[in-house]
């Protein structure tokens, strides 16, 4: 009997912990970082990717992925502090808002930043500078990175 009443109180001892992890993740905070990749007229990857202050990530696949649907987990605070020195040593706040091309086929990737109490988003169909690019390709590596993800409720 004692052993059963340890084993539900060990059970319920975890349950609290996932969900109190939950309800960390559903706080209203503003993303520190919001990237999406959008639709082309072919099978482009559409999702988002979001990333809070306090190391939370949510994943959000729409078409053409492996996970689709909305995830969530948490990232470490290097890879936070990594991202947040990418984000000012590309001058991000000083880059131009829209890179466009004449081309209506081609995907964009929409990163929009907060930081600081400084807000920019940038829109970057085909023609941002490499600096840009490379920042989408780390927060890419960021959320592929992670190993364990959970289903959003």
């Amino acid at each position: 009997m004692k052993i059963q009443i340890a084993l539900l109180i060990v059970y319920f001892i975890s349950c609290s912990t996932t969900g109190s992890l939950i309800n960390q993740f559903n706080v209203d905070n503003v993303p520190l970082v919001i990237m999406t990749r959008t639709a082309c007229y072919g099978t482009c990857p559409q999702y988002t990717i979001s990333i809070y202050d306090n190391g939370f990530i949510k994943y959000d696949g729409k078409l053409f992925v492996d996970k689709k649907g909305c995830y969530y987990s948490k990232i470490s605070q290097s890879s936070l502090d990594l991202l947040i020195a990418k984000i000012k040593i590309i001058d991000f706040f000083d880059l131009n808002t829209n890179y466009d091309a004449p081309m209506t086929d081609l995907p964009s990737v929409i990163v929009e930043v907060n930081l600081a109490s400084n807000h920019h988003k940038i829109t970057d169909r085909f023609s941002g500078p490499e600096k840009l690019k490379e920042l989408h390709i780390f927060i890419d590596s960021i959320s592929n990175s992670v190993i364990e993800w959970q289903l959003c409720n």
